[in-house]
């Protein structure tokens, strides 16, 4: 008998989020070349701790596919995350190991990973690989994008409709989905545009619109109408009853939708014009529906589209679950995504946010030359690693491992095999280390303590490292917690640009042995690395080692190597 060889090895659980004191359970996929028993050594960490190890056997058929389910006990708590990792041996020899992530919430504003869906064409009915996707990317709520029959009448007339723009879908494939999201623990936000009505409707209440300063009303393609949303609006009263008919068909919330224009505009009120300014309209049209619709569900979620980041200054405390920003130009620069970041989480105290981030570098459509999927990938993961660095969330995955493009979902990109498995490591990433990435303490140091006059950590490697996101530097961020001091490098090293959108011909430049040296107020109990670059997620504890300073005494270690994304984390003696 030959040696034993893992041809397949799969490891997600069965559910995207739980809640507390659910049952969990790891699913294990295995497939190998020959009979063998196989020993699993399955191993749960809160961050470097190991909470609970088992161990078994099975055994393994020849090229047969083999799938198991290890079940554990979610914990009673408000927010926590997990790694899981998977080693399998035969007799005694090492063979294979994948790694894994879960975690527990309340409800899932605790971490809202954003996803999408857009098909629901009746070929679509009994096909949930899409469902089963999203969960292997612990994508816990996910958009229903032009699922309804119009904007002005959402719920669609009879089985099958077509939308406003022209496609023929199904309302049962959208129940179908909506069931099958709850199953894995997601949530399903039904898409609504807050102002758009069709223009027939339009006619028919001229007098709820919105319109320019000469008069012309306020459209979008001809299609899409604009209606005044003053809170005196006979418009939201029926839009709010149209939410809340989305609401009582099982939806969890609404994707409150707008499009960034106008800003401000006239409306028509007993036959004289006045003037409506879009920003002071927006919080208690939010407040309003929050309201409304908690009658039919109290869990009831809500978010927000701020175009361009308008209008985020009034909108950010409002009654939603998150600070939703779509980015468009005039934010180009990938340290552009981390200054929204760090203003929304700055206004809102207690929301997280998601940044609508399309990548049109994944466009294969007809006439558009400049497809390089390579390149496309290159620059995701860039563009993943800033946003997630920088305490953010990116709405870009779903349907079945495909990723937006523009702000048409339908016209969505393909993700490689090769590509699915680093962007599910990126996923594991945010999830096992949430608490690290998106704590509401956190508190960020990046320019105080890094480059220039600052000498609180510093770097000597081949690069420069600076807190500016510059191209080829290394990117610094520093955050701090009060038992933790958690360090970001984002290697810029050899790119051609640092703009967020664009693909990239290469990856950056891999640096090694970068020496970092951390001055310290506190007794350190250890110094971990982990990267969603490794071959997996787990932590590895960086030897460190006592140095002077001028301020007094720091701790010094060496980052064997940073390939796009390393978090160190330096624990406190509590």
């Amino acid at each position: 008998m030959g040696q034993v060889k893992i041809h397949h090895l799969d490891v997600y659980p069965d559910k995207a989020q739980y809640h507390p004191r659910e049952q969990g359970s790891i699913i294990v996929e295995i497939a190998g070349n020959q009979e063998a028993m196989i020993q699993i050594k399955v191993s749960f960490k809160r961050l470097h701790q190991l909470e609970w190890e088992e161990k078994m056997e099975i055994y393994l058929e020849k090229a047969i596919f083999k799938q198991i389910s290890i079940p554990f006990e979610v914990p009673n708590e408000i927010w926590e995350g997990f790694g899981v990792n998977i080693q399998l041996f035969a007799n005694g020899k090492y063979l294979a190991q994948k790694s894994t992530a879960w975690d527990v919430v309340d409800h899932w504003r605790r971490a809202p990973r954003y996803g999408f869906l857009s098909d629901f064409h009746q070929d679509e009915k009994g096909q949930l690989n899409d469902v089963d996707s999203l969960n292997k990317f612990h994508l816990n709520i996910i958009q229903f994008y032009d699922w309804m029959y119009r904007h002005d009448n959402m719920i669609p007339p009879a089985e099958n409709f077509v939308d406003p723009m022209g496609r023929t879908l199904s309302y049962p494939v959208v129940r179908e989905k909506i069931n099958a999201l709850h199953e894995k623990g997601m949530a399903a936000l039904a898409y609504g545009a807050v102002y758009a009505s069709l223009k027939d409707f339009h006619e028919q209440h001229k007098e709820w619109g919105l319109y320019k300063n000469n008069g012309d009303p306020y459209h979008l393609i001809d299609i899409f109408y604009i209606m005044d949303i003053s809170p005196d609006s006979p418009w939201n009263k029926h839009m709010i009853s149209e939410f809340r008919k989305v609401m009582e068909e099982g939806f969890d919330g609404i994707h409150m939708d707008q499009y960034g224009f106008p800003k401000k505009a006239f409306r028509h009120v007993n036959g004289r014009k006045e003037l409506v300014d879009l920003a002071n309209c927006y919080p208690a049209l939010i407040n309003q529906t929050k309201k409304h619709l908690k009658e039919v569900n109290a869990e009831v979620g809500l978010i927000f589209n701020n175009v361009s980041n308008y209008p985020v200054h009034t909108t950010a405390k409002a009654d939603q679950d998150a600070i939703y920003i779509e980015v468009w130009p005039p934010v180009i620069h990938l340290r552009e995504l981390k200054a929204l970041i760090d203003r929304g989480r700055e206004l809102s105290d207690d929301k997280h946010v998601i940044l609508s981030a399309y990548l049109p570098s994944f466009k294969q459509t007809e006439g558009y030359d400049q497809y390089d999927q390579t390149a496309a990938e290159n620059g995701a993961l860039l563009t993943m690693a800033t946003i997630f660095a920088s305490g953010g969330y990116h709405l870009l995955i779903g349907e079945e491992n495909k990723v937006l493009t523009e702000a048409y979902y339908p016209s969505y990109g393909t993700m490689s095999n090769i590509f699915i498995e680093e962007v599910r490591k990126y996923y594991d990433f945010i999830v096992r280390y949430g608490k690290l990435l998106y704590d509401h303490q956190l508190v960020d140091l990046s320019f105080v303590y890094t480059g220039g006059i600052n000498t609180e950590i510093s770097f000597q490697g081949e690069a420069a490292y600076t807190p500016n996101g510059d191209v080829n530097t290394v990117w610094t961020m520093v955050k701090q917690l009060p038992d933790y001091q958690i360090i970001h490098l984002i290697n810029l090293v050899g790119l051609e640009d640092d703009y967020w959108e664009h693909g990239k011909k290469q990856r950056p430049k891999k640096q090694k042995e970068i020496t970092c040296t951390v001055l310290i107020e506190k007794e350190v109990n250890g110094v971990y690395l982990a990267s969603p670059d490794f071959e997996n997620t787990e932590p590895i504890k960086l030897n460190d080692q006592i140095v002077s300073h001028e301020h007094g005494k720091a701790i010094q270690f060496t980052i064997p190597t940073l390939s796009i994304w390393d978090m160190v984390y330096i624990e406190f003696v509590q």
